[in-house]
Order: C-alpha cells, then sequence, then structure tokens
C-alpha cells in the first residue's frame, strides 16, 4: 500500500512539474508575441560629425548643466538606433550590421580615408552629410578648431568614387525649400554633386544633384551635399509644432528614410528621390 501511494504522489509530482513548465512556455510565448515594437533591439550607428548633435559647443560645463540635452536631431535618432559616437576610423570597431554617419567630420589622414574606403568595399553602409559651405551658428568664430567645420574635407574620398561637391552660382534665395519625392525640406545654400571622370561609374546623382548613391564592392554610401539641413533651424518650426505637434519640414524625416533604405539596401528611386 505504502509503494502505491508513493507511485501515485511520484506520478503526481512529475505531473504538476510537467504542467509548470507547460505553463511556462506559454507565458514565455506570450510575451514575445506581445512584445512592443520599442522593446526591439536597436541598429547600431556610428557617428562622427563636427556638429554639435550629443555635446554642446559649450564644453564640459554645459554639458553637465542640470538641464543639458543633446541635440533634437540626436534624441530623435537615439529613440531607433544605438548610437556610438567614433572619433578615430583607426581605431573604431565597427560592430556586425552597423551603419556609419559622417555629418559634416573632420578632416582625415590618409590611412583613415584608406581604412573608410575598404570598410565600404567589404560591405559597410555610409551615410555622408557633407556641405560645400555650412551656415550653422557657432559660438566661436571662422578658423576655430571647436566650430563644425566650414567645407568638407573629404574631396580625396569623394574624387576616387568618381565625383565632385560643388556649390552651385544661382540666383536663388539663400534658404532652399526643395521637394525630394514625399519629403519637403529646407535648408541654406544646398551643394550639388557632379560625376567627374569614369566611364564606369560607381555613383548615381539623383534629386537633382543633393543626393549620391553609390555601389562599392559589397558596400554602399549614400551622400547628401548638404549639413546645414540638420540644424532646428531649418525644420523643427516652433509654430508649427506647438500646433500640430510636427515638424514644419521633413529634413529629419528625409534622413531617417535614407538610413532605412541603407539598412534594407533598397534602391532610392520613384517617390523617394523624384524625377
Amino acid at each position: 500500500m505504502t509503494n502505491g501511494f508513493a507511485r501515485f504522489g511520484g506520478g503526481m509530482r512529475l505531473r504538476v512539474a510537467l504542467l509548470a513548465i507547460l505553463v511556462i512556455l506559454m507565458l514565455c510565448a506570450g510575451l514575445a508575441y506581445t512584445r512592443r515594437p520599442d522593446d526591439a533591439p536597436k541598429t547600431a550607428l556610428a557617428l562622427m560629425t563636427t556638429l554639435p548633435l550629443q555635446r554642446s559647443e559649450g564644453g564640459v560645463e554645459a554639458d553637465l548643466a542640470q538641464d543639458a540635452a543633446p541635440h533634437p536631431v540626436f534624441e530623435r535618432l537615439n529613440q531607433v538606433y544605438d548610437i556610438a559616437p567614433v572619433d578615430d576610423l583607426i581605431t573604431w570597431k565597427p560592430r556586425k550590421g552597423q551603419l556609419l554617419l559622417l555629418a559634416q567630420p573632420r578632416a582625415f589622414a590618409p590611412a583613415e580615408l584608406g581604412r573608410l574606403d575598404d570598410w565600404v568595399r567589404r560591405g559597410g553602409r555610409l551615410l555622408i552629410l557633407a556641405d560645400p559651405a555650412l551656415q550653422w551658428g557657432s559660438l566661436y568664430p571662422l578658423g576655430d578648431k571647436r566650430r563644425p567645420l566650414f567645407s568638407s574635407m573629404l574631396s580625396p574620398l569623394f574624387t576616387s568614387w568618381g565625383l565632385e561637391l560643388v556649390l552651385p552660382m544661382t540666383d536663388e534665395s539663400p534658404r532652399i525649400i526643395r521637394k525630394i519625392g514625399v519629403f519637403n525640406i529646407r535648408s541654406v545654400t544646398l551643394g550639388e554633386w557632379l560625376a567627374k571622370g569614369t566611364s564606369n561609374p560607381r555613383c548615381t546623382v539623383l534629386a537633382g544633384g543633393l543626393l549620391a548613391d553609390c555601389r562599392l564592392g559589397k558596400g554602399r554610401a549614400v551622400l547628401v551635399a548638404d549639413a546645414d539641413l540638420l540644424d532646428t533651424a531649418f525644420w523643427e518650426g516652433q509654430g508649427m509644432r506647438i500646433l500640430t505637434g510636427g515638424d514644419e519640414f521633413a529634413n529629419l524625416a528625409f534622413v531617417e528614410a535614407l538610413l532605412i533604405t541603407l539598412k534594407s539596401n533598397k534602391a532610392l528611386k520613384g517617390d523617394f528621390v523624384g524625377k
């Protein structure tokens, strides 16, 4: 009799254990199914820039102030991307699938240009915002190293890819509103990409010269001939934000769409860049 009860008790404990395991598996499956998009892993994004996006121009004291906050561009991108600032391309260790954003970066040494070109050709995905005549406001005078770079210094890289960055001489107002497919953007002194001297072009110039799409080896680089479009003065729109809660111009949505295009490796055509 005792052995019978023992066998019965052992069987009951086994069934209870199996039931508990089943319940745990169902709960895990339910949590995975109901997981919010905000909980999904962020795409890795390396960022190099002379613009005051993550750090202010006021130095360490300003960054440590109680009301200090990153630039709205950084805050918006940081909601979607795991942003890692990069200071040196030689020591940079890219993560798998990481995108790279160069927004009016400093001048590069030849070794850094070679490393960048090699990384792209091995499968890297790169977005460059290069301005030929940056108008971004600054606390510091022209020539001060703490000031954002006035003109892009990546000409050797662009030349090797068959491109030239120029500033068109036009009668247009310095402030320009441009429709790029579905995006209305506003900026100032927009640059232009020109295809230069190659019978087998690696880059396609699009959107009236504002964009260049370069297929290089296994990788890809998308280039924008402007960096002022990141300045909140051109897209945020205080009055519009109060009325609608949204941006007045789609500058930042345009940049976000370019990053998504790079990640998915989709073509820049149709409604995206217009004709």
